[in-house]
């Protein structure tokens, strides 16, 4: 009976993680449902092991092991985080990620209710809220990043690429990195449309190497 009720608690980490891991793989993140079912299992394991073997009556702590869990998985997280100038890419796989060991830590505790509460909470944020944000029109202005080598001249040009082009910049922000610039660009909401349409023009100002509107 105790070896089933352990066996329990790992399949429905393995099943948890794999439906978190499964919103991601659909859009093709770094961190899919293989590795989402992974960590939820591997941290339900963990988990298991520090309440069952590693504790006695004498001696024991499970709580350092799930410490250790939470600090190990934030490593792993941070290894999905890309920043490229503005630009900055894995946020909300690293926060799935933290969160999947969280649920495999619940499950290995025995916490059913609470850790399926937490999973159907997880698929609900990663499906649904991004749409809601989207409607409501983001958090921010619509932004160009531009990425370009470094030149004396190119600020300008830009500038006056917007102003022909009647493209209203609400910002422009400036970036080095060695000998390459990244420009963060903030226009109107309503400009959206003009600037996709004319996007690859911005391309091909001299100095510049990508553009992309966010």
């Amino acid at each position: 009976m105790f070896y089933l009720d352990m066996t329990l608690r790992l399949f429905s980490a393995l099943l948890a993680g794999a439906l978190i891991g499964v919103t991601r793989e659909r859009i093709h993140k770094p961190a899919g449902l293989r590795t989402h079912a992974l960590i939820c299992v591997g941290a339900a394991f963990i988990t298991v092991l520090s309440t069952t073997v590693f504790i006695t009556d004498d001696h024991g702590d499970p709580g350092r092991v799930a410490a250790q869990i939470v600090s190990g998985i934030g490593f792993l997280g941070a290894g999905t985080i890309l920043k490229k100038g503005f630009s900055v890419k894995g946020l909300t796989t690293a926060a799935t990620l933290w969160v999947t060991a969280a649920v495999g830590m619940g499950f290995g505790a025995g916490e059913y209710l609470l850790s399926s509460v937490v999973t159907v909470f997880a698929l609900m944020i990663v499906l649904f809220l991004k749409k809601i944000e989207l409607l409501l029109g983001g958090r921010n202005l619509p932004r160009i990043i531009i990425t370009a080598r470094e030149d004396k001249d190119l600020l300008g040009n830009i500038t006056n690429w917007f102003k022909d082009n009647a493209i209203t910049v609400e910002s422009i922000d400036v970036e080095e990195d060695e000998n390459n610039i990244s420009i963060l660009v903030e226009i109107s909401k309503g400009d959206v449309i003009k600037a996709k349409q004319v996007m690859i023009d911005l391309t091909r100002i001299e100095g510049v190497r990508g553009a992309e509107i966010r």
